[in-house]
């Protein structure tokens, strides 16, 4: 009969083969973590779901719904930096926090006014944005590997990775309707993933 020091020293007489007892351990803290953030995870994929499928029924409306998010959000922190700039407390970087802010604000007004060809601009940045969270996702994936939600976090990565690489194909010509298309599908695979996820994580104990 086996005692419980074999065990210790790592080999496991059940399964005949070592294991280490450290990466269980952490293996299970980071199921616990998972399952803690159970919902989050439920309710975040239910809601990429929809905005996908929004997205995927209107794509030109999403497409410069897009640009103006983006052009709001470049002039309101472009503001702010050029604020911090000229009259806040530390100098350092001053320049060029204030040069920064500048660009951003020229940004933001360009995207507002010019939402058309702003679309074909963001089209392009997102075709590298997709492109590296492609590939970021199916690495993470690989990590995860054993988990029954790593599998679409896979799926996921690909499906990014493929959206980057078309989008740049077919640029700039149909950016206003692919940008909004492709955004949507790609929203309701991240969707899908999270989904997964949180639906085989273990529920949270009372």
């Amino acid at each position: 009969m086996w005692s419980s020091a074999g065990r210790e020293n790592g080999f496991d007489p059940a399964g005949g083969r070592g294991y280490n007892p450290g990466t269980m351990a952490a293996t299970n803290q980071s199921l616990e973590n998972l399952g803690k953030s159970r919902g989050w995870l439920i309710t975040g994929g239910i809601l990429s779901v929809l905005v996908g499928l929004l997205a995927m029924t209107f794509p030109l409306l999403f497409s410069i719904v897009i640009a103006q998010l983006l052009g709001a959000f470049a002039l309101v922190s472009g503001v702010i930096s050029l604020g911090m700039a000229l009259f806040g407390k530390h100098v350092a970087h001053r320049v060029f926090s204030g040069l920064s802010g500048l660009v951003r604000i020229v940004a933001g007004i360009f995207l507002l006014v010019e939402a058309g060809m702003g679309v074909t601009v963001i089209a392009l940045i997102l075709s590298v944005f997709l492109t590296v969270e492609g590939v970021f996702f199916i690495a993470n994936g690989l990590q995860m590997w054993g988990h029954r939600g790593a599998g679409w976090i896979v799926v996921n990565g690909v499906a990014a990775l493929v959206l980057g690489l078309m989008i740049f194909y077919h640029w700039p010509g149909d950016s206003g309707q692919i940008l909004g298309l492709l955004y949507g599908i790609n929203s309701l695979f991240s969707g899908a993933s999270l989904l997964a996820l949180g639906l085989s994580a273990p529920k949270p104990a009372a």
